[in-house]
């Protein structure tokens, strides 16, 4: 790299590298809403991502616990690949950097029908992307090739109890094992000059949280929703909780959530969703000020669904949410995608039969452009999101 940030001074530009270099493996899964996939589910994502009122597979503990109610007995097995592409103006508009490559997450779930009023099922989500810019962040001796990677399973024990037919409440379990690398950070020493920071290979972490949620029908037609989502706290990742992730002693945490929705059956072959969901990522090391100062962010999400005769059922959907950080904090998020506020998804399923179904997903994040202002004067970043998923549900 050339000509590295002449607005800026040595010592900022070093910081905002040695921050961003760590953050793109650093924190959970990049895509449409912040740091996290627009929903769990390629069948909900194929609607925006509405789903807490509207349960669909077994992967809907991870939207709402108490959903695991309405789905019966079954599993399911999918996949979704994100692609963010980024590109970067470092300084100015002749450096110019581009990252792209798509990262798969693999879910799924199963769920058992105890009896008419009892559940117990598994959710499983994962969340990972990984960075290779092919090249050191900046052009010093011993400075490694800047990458770095972040992979993430999550399995949700789940029970749901169902009071009555309009009163469904769920609780779930939340266990996470986390694994992390990161090469090439480069930081300022205490004379102020630059020195690397060795890699301290893959560290990986357990961690641990709980959701519960609660499903009204007041009407047959109608559903009401709402979840809360604890912070699922993550252990210390060894080696790195004594420098890039010191901030937050070591731990990358999944932030606390909280969120309510609501479907609707205007006639039998249609359905429409929305979503209202509010993501914490402020009470996590990604809203330090030390870090990306993230801000909270509030997801809106609405869908819809028509069955095409008893083989076909096609979806659509938009979300929108707000930025998780300002223009004045662009170099501080140097290798983080900024997410795109607004997205649009298409989706469908086929029933091979009357047990076995196939689900597909694609999801499009319009183009988000940020120039940095302040201390980020000079640090200009354009990013788009692809998401493509594909799923199997076998009912018994």
């Amino acid at each position: 790299m050339t000509n590295i940030c002449k607005p800026c001074s040595p010592k900022f530009a070093v910081k905002a590298v040695a921050i961003a270099v760590f953050s793109w493996g650093a924190t959970p899964s990049f895509a449409v809403d912040g740091a996290q996939l627009s929903s769990f589910g390629v069948i909900a994502g194929g609607m925006g991502g509405a789903s807490i009122a509207l349960p669909q597979d077994s992967v809907s503990a991870a939207n709402n616990p108490a959903g695991m109610g309405v789905v019966g007995s079954r599993f399911d097995f999918g996949i979704q690949g994100i692609e963010p592409q980024i590109d970067y103006e470092f300084g100015s508009a002749n450096n110019h950097l581009h990252s792209g490559g798509v990262s798969p997450v693999p879910e799924g779930g199963f769920n058992v029908q105890i009896n008419p009023r009892v559940t117990f099922g598994v959710s499983l989500f994962g969340v990972g992307l990984a960075a290779n810019y092919g090249s050191p962040a900046l052009s010093i001796p011993g400075a490694q090739i800047a990458k770095s990677s972040l992979q993430a399973m999550a399995a949700a024990p789940t029970a749901t109890y169902k009071f009555n037919e309009q009163n469904i409440i769920g609780l779930s379990l939340v266990l996470v094992y986390e694994r992390f690398s990161a090469e090439g950070i480069i930081l300022p020493d205490k004379s102020g000059g630059l020195t690397t920071v060795p890699s301290h290979g893959v560290s990986g972490a357990f961690g641990y949280g709980a959701r519960i949620g609660y499903l009204w029908r007041p009407v047959p037609n109608f559903t009401l929703g709402a979840m809360i989502a604890t912070t699922i706290r993550v252990g210390r990742l060894a080696g790195y909780d004594n420098d890039i992730l010191a901030a937050g002693g070591g731990r990358i945490n999944v932030p606390p959530e909280y969120g309510i929705g609501l479907s609707y059956e205007p006639i039998s072959k249609v359905k429409l969703a929305a979503d209202w969901l509010h993501i914490s990522w402020s009470k996590t090391i990604l809203g330090s000020a030390q870090t990306f100062s993230w801000r909270d962010q509030d997801v809106f999400r609405i869908g819809a669904s028509y069955d095409v005769g008893r083989s076909w059922t096609i979806r659509a959907g938009f979300s929108y949410a707000n930025p998780t950080f300002n223009s004045a904090v662009v170099a501080q998020n140097f290798l983080t995608p900024i997410d795109n506020g607004k997205a649009v998804s298409a989706g469908f399923t086929y029933r091979v039969n009357n047990k076995d179904e196939v689900s597909a997903l694609f999801e499009y994040g319009f183009p988000v452009n940020m120039h940095g202002t302040g201390a980020s004067t000079g640090f200009n970043v354009k990013t788009t999101t692809e998401v493509i998923g594909i799923t199997y549900g076998h009912k018994f």
